[in-house]
């Protein structure tokens, strides 16, 4: 629909509505999307560790 020039919404009202796909939240487990998203964190903090790592040991290596 369009809008009026020169009229702007005073309010805006935001309803959410649970999808029946959608498990229901319990307290007492362990969000999946949380864990997921801690593993992704600790795999690319892992990641960067290592690639410093090796170019730590580049820097230090004398050459022959």
């Amino acid at each position: 629909m369009a809008k009026r020039k020169g009229t702007a919404a005073r309010s805006v009202r935001m309803v959410l509505q649970p999808s029946d796909t959608m498990p229901t939240y319990d307290p007492a487990k362990p969000d999946p999307r949380l864990r997921e998203f801690v593993r992704l964190l600790a795999r690319q903090a892992a990641r960067k560790f290592v690639e410093a790592e090796r170019e730590r040991a580049s820097r230090d290596c004398l050459p022959d």
